[in-house]
């Protein structure tokens, strides 16, 4: 069924007329205010406004759909009591000439079937007074055109299931105020163009098999075997000369002649243990 429905209440006072004359078939075609039953505002000073005001049945409130027409302070203004349902089966589109407030004292729910797509044409701004959390099905792009700046208050923890990629077109610096730990499962490497240098009190290199440093002119082993020097020449240089004995060797070194013709400030050096 179809049509407009408002049924009067206790106390208003209505107009009534009857069908054909019949008193027995009353028509209300509308309702009169009196000193009981006053307008919705006040007269004449609300002259421009139009209104349809309800008031609750058997308690304090109303809703209202109200229009106000004068010059320069039009508006539409609508009240639920409690709530308002809006149910649009197609499009709905919204135009806001000027500013939008929108405020929700308790929680807010969106569902969204299909895409999303949001367009801010300045500045966005997002205050939070508690945590925040994303879930993402699948990926995640994030471009930015000038400056990435993230603060974290206490800690932060990262995690990543599979291969990670950094790339620093320019330099890189990181600034620990503690210690620094890093633990790889699998191989570790280093590789630089021009240099590395470490600048600290103590460098302690510990490894449970094999340590080997390798340059143009030779090879430094240290294994379970011992220390294993291989040189093109190797050069000792340094105002004193002392021996040291272990316990029960003794640690001698002599010079020994090679094939081919050494620059003139190299000897050759030959280690032998003597018990």
């Amino acid at each position: 069924t179809w049509g407009h429905m408002a049924i009067p209440r206790i106390g208003q006072e209505v107009i009534v007329v009857n069908l054909d004359g019949d008193p027995d078939q009353p028509l209300i075609i509308g309702r009169a205010y009196n000193r009981l039953q006053l307008p919705p505002y006040e007269l004449p000073r609300h002259k421009t406004r139009m209104t349809i005001k309800s008031q609750t049945h058997k308690g304090e409130g109303y809703n209202e759909l109200r229009f106000e027409d004068e010059k320069d302070q039009e508006e539409i203004y609508v009240h639920a009591q409690k709530d308002q349902n809006i149910h649009v089966n197609h499009d709905e589109i919204t135009f806001v000439g000027n500013d939008r407030s929108e405020q929700v004292e308790h929680d807010e729910t969106i569902a969204i079937g299909n895409d999303r797509k949001e367009t801010v044409g300045r500045d966005e701004q997002i205050t939070i007074g508690q945590d925040r959390r994303h879930d993402i099905g699948q990926d995640d792009f994030l471009i930015i055109g000038r400056n990435h700046t993230i603060h974290t208050g206490k800690d932060r923890t990262e995690e990543v299931g599979n291969h990670r990629r950094d790339k620093t077109a320019a330099n890189h610096t990181m600034d620990i105020g503690g210690h620094l730990t890093q633990r790889v499962q699998g191989r570790a490497e280093l590789e630089a163009g021009q240099a590395i240098r470490h600048r600290t009190k103590v460098v302690e290199l510990q490894a449970g098999e094999l340590i080997r440093l390798r340059g143009p002119g030779g090879t430094i082993t240290l294994d379970d075997c011992g220390v294993e020097i291989e040189a093109v020449a190797i050069r000792v240089k340094g105002p004193m000369v002392q021996d040291r004995k272990g316990a029960g060797n003794v640690l001698s070194l002599s010079g020994d002649s090679v094939f081919g013709d050494p620059p003139d400030d190299a000897f050759y050096l030959t280690f032998s243990g003597d018990a």
